[in-house]
């Protein structure tokens, strides 16, 4: 029920956003055009598992057992660390996440960077402007993400006043969006101990 209502609230947002905006097509067959057609045909879990960038949420996503979530049909939005953000983290808090004793944690900190649904970098910027300055969006764990803009860059914060920015947009895959991210961020204002 309380993910039921998790997923509602997220959609409502979403909807407010614009949903499906930004997903236009010109109708090129150009060498890039085919290149995102084959992007869009894999899912996100294998999207993310192609981009060396991302293999350490990849792998992340495997240990929490969420991989075989973003196979499937549901839409997603993944706010993905590069690799460079999870290696700022202590080796001794990594290693406790990906244990077995710390597998709760590390789905709680990883469905935080999920958004049921499609965002693109065209829905941010429209909820940012109707929210005069800032967007909120519900996370498949059920805390909110702030998005806003600074310059030319979009800024996502966590609830615990953790920061990142978008350093890699609209990844696109069959089931959603990837959006490159330079931070981890935390699920809640008090950070899981192994994040610290």
């Amino acid at each position: 029920m309380r993910r039921a209502a998790i997923i509602a609230g997220a959609l409502v947002a979403l909807a407010a956003c614009g949903g499906g905006e930004g997903n236009e097509s010109n109708g090129s067959a150009s060498a890039s055009g085919n290149q995102a057609a084959a992007a869009e045909a894999r899912s996100l879990s294998d999207a993310i598992a192609a981009t060396g960038e991302l293999a350490e949420f990849g792998r992340a996503l495997q240990a929490a057992g969420l991989a075989d979530t973003l196979k499937g049909g549901e839409p997603y939005t993944v706010f993905a660390p590069l690799n460079s953000a999870f290696e700022g983290m202590p080796q001794a808090a990594r290693t406790h996440l990906t244990s077995a004793e710390g597998r709760g944690e590390l789905t709680e900190l990883l469905t935080a960077h999920i958004v049921p649904g499609f965002v693109t970098a065209r829905d941010l910027d429209g909820a940012i402007q109707r929210g005069q300055g800032r967007a909120t969006l519900a996370t498949v764990a059920g805390t909110n993400l702030t998005i806003a803009r600074e310059g030319d860059s979009y800024v996502v914060s966590d609830a615990a006043g953790g920061r990142a920015r978008i350093v890699r947009a609209d990844g696109q895959a069959s089931n959603g969006i990837v959006h490159g991210i330079d931070a981890v961020l935390v699920p809640a204002a008090e950070a899981p101990a192994a994040v610290q």
